[in-house]
């Protein structure tokens, strides 16, 4: 049996993940807050459920964005570390951490838990796995020394030469076009001694790189690539 207060909650929830309800002003927030915090232990009960039969990534982010983002405020550590835990093992939950969590992915959890879903996005196309693909493409701009460090380990990862034409022509690709001149040492240390790096350099399209850079990346890929 469950009370009028965790039906109250629950049919609130569910209008969130519906698209019905929108916070879209500050007074919104307010209210939501102070219902939120004046009992966050059972909207985190109610949240944990909903997410674990959520259908699809939509309904989880709708969730993630208010309710569950401001239980997260409300609750404190305990109950973050409690979804961190959950999300070891849940694709589901990570998902919701994604947009609801004060702190990005790489922080919770560590860049091999990032790496490793990316991965299994790449082969199982899990959709609740799609975070882990904003947030390394999110790195190749904003963070290319840690971005480096990510795609030589999904370059490491990778099963198949399929995923890694997959990684070549996104997250390599990328992130040779915007941080070549600063890479380009380690970018040919790596291909000379890497061959997995190598090959994949094979497949990336980088014609709108500066012409002496193009070069460089060519001849250490050790093919020709594609310049028109």
């Amino acid at each position: 049996m469950t009370t009028p207060e965790e039906d109250v909650i629950r049919a609130e929830c569910e209008d969130w993940a519906g698209g019905l309800l929108f916070m879209d002003s500050d007074e919104k927030r307010k209210e939501l807050r102070d219902r939120v915090c004046a009992n966050p232990e059972t909207w985190w009960r109610i949240l944990q459920e909903l997410i674990a039969e959520a259908p699809d990534d939509r309904y989880i982010q709708k969730l993630a964005y208010a309710p569950f983002r401001m239980m997260l405020e409300c609750g404190g550590q305990p109950i973050l570390q409690e979804a961190v835990s959950i999300a070891r093992s849940s694709p589901r939950m990570a998902s919701a951490l994604a947009v609801g969590a004060p702190n990005d992915m790489r922080v919770l959890f560590g860049r091999k838990f990032v790496v490793d879903t990316l991965i299994r996005y790449y082969t199982a196309h899990v959709d609740f796995d799609f975070w882990a693909w904003e947030t390394v493409m999110d790195q190749v701009k904003s963070e290319p020394g840690e971005a480096w460090h990510v795609i030589l380990d999904l370059v490491e990862k990778a099963p198949d030469d399929k995923v890694l034409g997959v990684i070549a022509a996104g997250e390599i690709e990328d992130f040779i076009i915007a941080h070549a001149p600063d890479f380009i040492d380690q970018i040919e240390a790596e291909a000379s001694s890497n061959a997995r790096f190598r090959g994949a350099l094979a497949g990336v399209w980088i014609m709108r790189l500066r012409p002496d850079l193009f070069d460089r990346v060519e001849k250490v890929a050790g093919v020709p690539l594609r310049r028109t």
